[in-house]
């Protein structure tokens, strides 16, 4: 299953392809000698892939060819540039992917997953690090842990993709903060490059009924995007053979491959067993793997 980024730079290059099809058909049509250039190009790069003429001779003819296309398109009012190939962000081609290996993402990328929005598991700019206001706290303690948690927070942020400890499990009553650091991570993460998906547990496991209502495979993605931030887990209905099952495969696969996590919930490790079999609230809980951030006090939304 391709991702939403892998399909949207996908459909950016089909659209920039079509319109430099159209540039290159119009100006064909005004001279045809434009098309007998491209047809003596290609016929170069094929007798220099056989072997019949050398890499000088080639390039000498290449240069002479451009050196024409250029001047034919200047003659008829256009750029010399008109016919080059078209990039949305010419800094990685309209790939998403920048660096060495292609294995950074490249600043338009980051942008589209900021703004990206599905189903309410935005990855939004307003509950961010930089937002961060000890004073929302009614109280020095929450304060104190709520700065200390910004702290942890960051360092794990610094560390990705590979913090010591991979997977996060945040617990506590609703109000407390769990979800803020959780999206503050996401946006901290993607800043800096790392793909990764915010998804309410109740979106999770909706995509998985779509899988098998529509012979789909969402789960492949779910296991190998770099980040996953799965919040409100424990609001998703159970539905037989299907919840818990998702639920076990997803963490299993991405814990066997070191892959971070972070899992918000409201219910305490009592009743995470009780909604859950122990082969899930072990690895959710695996202290080897998993920091457990415990978050206590009056709830921010009501006061």
């Amino acid at each position: 299953m391709k991702s939403s980024l892998e399909r949207y730079y996908s459909r950016i290059r089909q659209q920039n392809a079509a319109t430099l099809e159209q540039r290159r058909a119009e100006c064909e049509q005004k001279n045809p000698r434009l098309k007998s250039l491209k047809e003596e190009q290609g016929e170069i790069v094929r007798r220099f892939s056989e072997g019949k003429i050398t890499s000088d001779q080639a390039q000498s003819r290449l240069g002479a060819i451009a050196a024409e296309r250029k001047n034919l398109l200047i003659a008829m009012g256009r750029p010399a540039t008109y016919l080059d190939p078209i990039y949305t962000c010419p800094k990685c081609k309209d790939t998403g992917k920048v660096g060495e290996g292609l294995n950074k993402l490249c600043g338009c990328a980051l942008k589209k997953l900021q703004e990206e929005l599905k189903d309410g598991a935005r990855i939004n700019s307003r509950e961010t690090f930089a937002a961060f206001d000890p004073a929302v706290f009614p109280n020095e303690e929450q304060r104190g842990f709520g700065v200390r948690c910004r702290g942890f927070c960051e360092k794990y942020v610094a560390a990705l993709p590979h913090p010591e400890k991979p997977n996060l499990l945040f617990l506590g009553a609703p109000g407390l903060g769990k979800s803020y650091f959780a999206n503050a991570i996401a946006y901290g993460a993607i800043e800096r490059g790392i793909e990764t998906r915010k998804v309410t547990a109740y979106r999770f496991l909706s995509d998985r009924l779509e899988d098998i209502a529509n012979g789909t495979d969402s789960l492949r993605f779910y296991t190998s995007v770099p980040l996953l931030v799965l919040d409100d887990l424990g609001t998703e209905p159970i539905v037989p053979n299907v919840t818990k099952e998702t639920l076990f495969s997803v963490l299993n696969e991405r814990i066997a491959s070191r892959l971070p996590t972070i899992t918000v919930t409201n219910l305490m490790p009592e009743a995470l067993s009780e909604r859950y079999d122990e082969r899930i609230v072990s690895r959710l809980t695996d202290k080897s793997v998993t920091s457990i951030v415990t978050f206590r006090g009056t709830n921010l939304r009501t006061r």
